[in-house]
């Protein structure tokens, strides 16, 4: 059975997003990591008698495309501030393509997503076969993705992200420091990735 390793993140001090914000916020995505791995060792430790472990075996199961979730959506979202803020290239692939899809206002549009009520995440994904984008609200972390699609952009909206620096009602001025701090080379790649394939 592979046992993940919680990944290492070069992360620089951020606008609007503080230090130690982002070191308890590394923290919560490490226990995903490690819950992941306890339930998954326990699952095949379980399956030796389903009908015996039937109640454990559910819940577990249940939890762990959670834990998963969590753990997948957290290296997206740590990944995107690796190097220091830098602005989407005028004219690249990405940007054309918000510009043909958005008509200029994907950044609202996205804000808008982020904000809805409720703990989970706004996410951008690319259809490959359809050739365009999906955005969307996952609830909580494993409800409403839309399965098989490369994830583009991944903002994290519990309580969990803003919470030290904004207080619970500061989800909108996090928000904002979110987008000043993402580095958009990350995204123009996973982009030109996603459309080639």
């Amino acid at each position: 059975m592979y046992t993940y390793e919680a990944k290492k993140f070069n992360l620089p001090s951020m606008e609007g997003i503080s230090d130690e914000s982002v070191k308890q916020h590394i923290g919560l995505y490490e226990g995903y990591v490690k819950n992941f791995n306890a339930i998954s060792a326990k699952l095949v430790e379980y399956a030796g008698d389903t009908e015996k472990n039937a109640h454990a075996l559910s819940e577990l199961i249940r939890r762990k495309s959670f834990e998963f979730d969590g753990m997948r959506l957290h290296e997206h979202y740590f990944e995107q501030f690796e190097g220091g803020s830098a602005e989407l290239t005028t004219g690249s692939p990405l940007a054309q393509i918000f510009e043909k899809e958005y008509h200029g206002h994907f950044i609202e549009y996205f804000k808008a997503i982020g904000s809805m009520r409720g703990p989970g995440w706004a996410i951008l994904y690319y259809d490959t076969v359809g050739k365009q984008f999906q955005a969307g609200f996952a609830g909580e972390q494993h409800q409403g993705h839309f399965v098989t699609l490369p994830i583009i952009l991944a903002l994290d909206v519990w309580e969990h992200a803003f919470i030290l620096d904004y207080g619970a009602g500061g989800k909108g001025k996090y928000i904002d420091a979110f987008f000043k701090n993402l580095n958009w080379d990350v995204m123009e790649k996973r982009f030109v990735k996603a459309s080639v394939q």
